[in-house]
């Protein structure tokens, strides 16, 4: 996403340097025959081309009104996801009871699964996962620009709430009730919400997810993972099946209620996992873009010889900046119709992964952690 104050003259010219080119060098051919060689056919009454620029700014205009209106709906998508997953951290680590209930000889009691995934939610967790990580700010404010501000500031470092869920050390007073006790199957769903986030940014980009979402499975649920089509929607049955586990696993009066309402979480995320998908695999359709790209084409070839008679040597230099104008109408509208391709007018979904990071796993009590990503050269991915 462009987020810097002045668009770059690299991305300006990708979009419309060689075809303006070309209509300049039309232009200037046109002009020279007219008042060099006195070729006066090369003029035509100026009407029909005036008719169909308005035409065509409307044209243009309703196609680049429908690609926008899917920019946003993805960037509204993406601010969903960004909400739901501070939901589902909140109800994991809020309503997941600490207890287990276990079989008579002190074994946790684990229900059968029927497949290879759903396996490895129903077994027993293995080593908490610890990676390391660097410090920084918690990467949820940004100025107009994309830039993260650090709202602690470094004279105001944070506890290191992981330190106080050590067996034996008491935590200390005004620390909130949610970060005690910690379960590793709480720590475990909220890892799998952030890997979760960024299966589904690799996803829509068409990327391998697998080095995104290493550090927040165990090797189990990689291998089971794998071997999947649809890796997003995968890690959320595999979270459902872990949901089902635990609560069938403890005696709890209002277990029925607040398994209810983590599924429902999950269906949300689920409905937005299938509207990417929507705006991914369904583009607009193809009359909307290859008309408006031809009749520009025309357009911009027609207009030296409609105001060469009026303009005379001018005709080049008023071609080049009408072309300069519809060809970046054009252009713009073409690369804002698909968000998730990793371009320049992509939704930044690495930018709202790493401030999703950062948020849940300040949540479950952690300080070191990954530091917001900065826009370069004004671009926000």
């Amino acid at each position: 996403m462009i987020v810097g104050r002045m668009l770059s003259w690299r991305i300006i010219l990708r979009y419309t340097g060689r075809p303006v080119v070309v209509h300049i060098a039309l232009a200037l051919a046109i002009s020279l025959g007219y008042e060099a060689l006195d070729a006066r056919w090369l003029s035509v009454p100026a009407l029909p081309v005036t008719l169909l620029a308005a035409a065509l700014g409307v044209l243009l205009g309703f196609r680049n009104n429908s690609a926008y209106e899917r920019w946003w709906e993805a960037r509204t998508i993406w601010g969903g996801l960004v909400n739901a997953s501070r939901t589902l951290a909140r109800q994991v680590l809020t309503f997941l009871p600490a207890p287990r209930a276990q079989r008579s000889d002190g074994t946790p009691e684990t229900p059968s699964a029927t497949s290879r995934l759903v396996q490895t939610a129903v077994q027993p967790e293995g080593p908490a996962l610890a990676p390391a990580w660097s410090k920084v700010g918690d990467g949820a404010v940004r100025d107009q620009f994309g830039h993260a501000r650090d709202l602690r500031g470094p004279s105001a470092p944070r506890a290191n709430l992981a330190t106080f869920l050590h067996p034996g050390v008491e935590p200390p007073r005004g620390i909130p009730s949610m970060f005690e006790g910690i379960t590793e199957d709480a720590r475990e769903l909220v890892y799998a919400q952030i890997g979760f986030v960024n299966a589904l940014r690799c996803h829509l980009r068409r990327q391998d997810p697998f080095p995104e979402i290493t550090p927040f499975f165990r090797p189990s649920v990689l291998e089971a993972l794998r071997v999947e089509q649809n890796v997003p929607a995968a890690i959320l049955l595999w979270m459902g099946t872990r949901m089902r586990r635990i609560y069938s696993d403890i005696e709890h009066p209002e277990k029925v209620y607040m398994r209810v309402s983590m599924d429902e979480t999950l269906t949300e995320l689920t409905n937005y996992l299938g509207a990417c998908e929507r705006i991914k695999n369904t583009p607009l359709p193809r009359q909307y873009d290859i008309l408006p790209h031809a009749m520009v084409r025309a357009y911009l070839a027609m207009l030296p010889l409609g105001v060469v008679a009026d303009l005379g040597v001018l005709t080049p230099l008023i071609t080049a900046i009408i072309a300069f104008l519809f060809i970046a109408l054009d252009a713009v509208g073409r690369d804002v119709e698909n968000p998730f391709e990793d371009a320049v007018s992509d939704t930044p979904m690495t930018a709202l992964c790493r401030t999703i990071e950062i948020n849940l796993r300040q949540m479950v009590g952690e300080a070191e952690l990954p530091p917001p990503l900065q826009p370069k050269d004004g671009l926000l991915y």
